[in-house]
């Protein structure tokens, strides 16, 4: 069982709680731990296979503080923030922070957060166990990972976890593959560079080109001002970026806006025409021409189509 204390070292007791009675983000069929009184309130979904554990973990404290939180396995972690940053003490005593749209894989078992006053966030922790991670081969390693952006498709995939249709044994089934598809969706997304193409510090520029390009769908950063603000030109920054990840800037640039518009009308009520504005398109017409174009129906369409009414 996850265990989390106060730095002093005062525990923050978690009990088991009526999952049904639960309003807020969950995991389908797993077990609720929560611990509230003054000045916190702490929510922790786990579902557990002997292969894999799934957890959604909720935080909110009034004052700063800093927690301990001690996993229950040494097991390899990949951690999602959904909203609010993800604050971790690394074994060399660096703080690194995770913002929601970025992504890392640790096997820290012991670690600490920082939480401001009034500050509450929301993550997902899936856990690997051993075995699956030794069903990948030898070929495939899989390890720690620094923090860096999260593909679509891996996010995606988290989602369908957290609105599982299923019950009982299909579920099992259904949370196993997703849980590989996450695993597969991680791997591939890893650099294809060969060693010694690019320097570190140039593989570290592509990365950077990545995040901000994420978190900038709005069409409000051009890819020469992109260029510019990295220290390099444009010709360099299309020729690097894709030998880092395999695929061109530009048409990772129109997969990601795609994908951030398909999130935003499954998972809002947003209307068109604000979705449209958010992914940069300066007319409604032009933002459903395009969505027709690459998926062969209407965003309304689609939007119901998803949503199955």
């Amino acid at each position: 069982m996850i265990r989390i204390s106060l730095s002093s070292g005062e525990p923050l007791h978690l009990k088991p709680s009526p999952n049904r009675k639960f309003t807020g983000l969950r995991i389908p069929g797993s077990i609720l731990y929560s611990s509230d009184r003054a000045g916190h309130s702490i929510s922790l979904h786990i579902y557990q296979h002997r292969l894999y554990t799934i957890t959604l973990r909720q935080f909110y404290f009034a004052k700063a503080v800093q927690i301990i939180t001690a996993e229950p396995d040494n097991w390899l972690r990949l951690e999602i923030p959904l909203s609010g940053k993800l604050s971790v003490i690394s074994r060399d005593g660096n703080e690194i922070q995770i913002d929601p749209g970025a992504y890392h894989l640790t096997d820290q078992p012991v670690f600490a957060s920082n939480y401001s006053e009034g500050e509450s966030s929301i993550y997902a922790s899936l856990h690997f166990s051993p075995e699956l991670l030794a069903g990948i081969g030898s070929g495939q390693p899989v390890g720690t990972r620094q923090p860096g952006p999260v593909p679509i498709d891996l996010l995606e995939m988290l989602y369908d976890i957290l609105k599982c249709p299923f019950q009982e044994s299909l579920r099992d089934f259904y949370y196993a593959n997703k849980v590989r598809e996450i695993l597969f969706a991680h791997l591939v997304s890893l650099p294809v560079v060969l060693p010694g193409e690019l320097s570190p510090e140039q593989i570290a520029q592509m990365y950077e080109a990545d995040r901000i390009m994420a978190n900038n769908l709005d069409g409000k950063i051009t890819i020469p001002e992109l260029a510019r603000q990295l220290g390099t030109n444009f010709v360099t920054l299309k020729k690097n970026y894709e030998k880092v990840f395999g695929i061109g800037l530009f048409p990772r640039l129109m997969q990601r806006k795609m994908d951030h518009i398909k999130l935003l009308l499954e998972k809002t009520n947003k209307p068109l025409k604000e979705i449209a504005d958010l992914a940069g398109y300066q007319t409604l017409p032009g933002f459903i021409n395009a969505f027709r174009k690459r998926f062969k129906m209407t965003p309304n369409d689609w939007r119901k189509e998803r949503r199955g009414f």
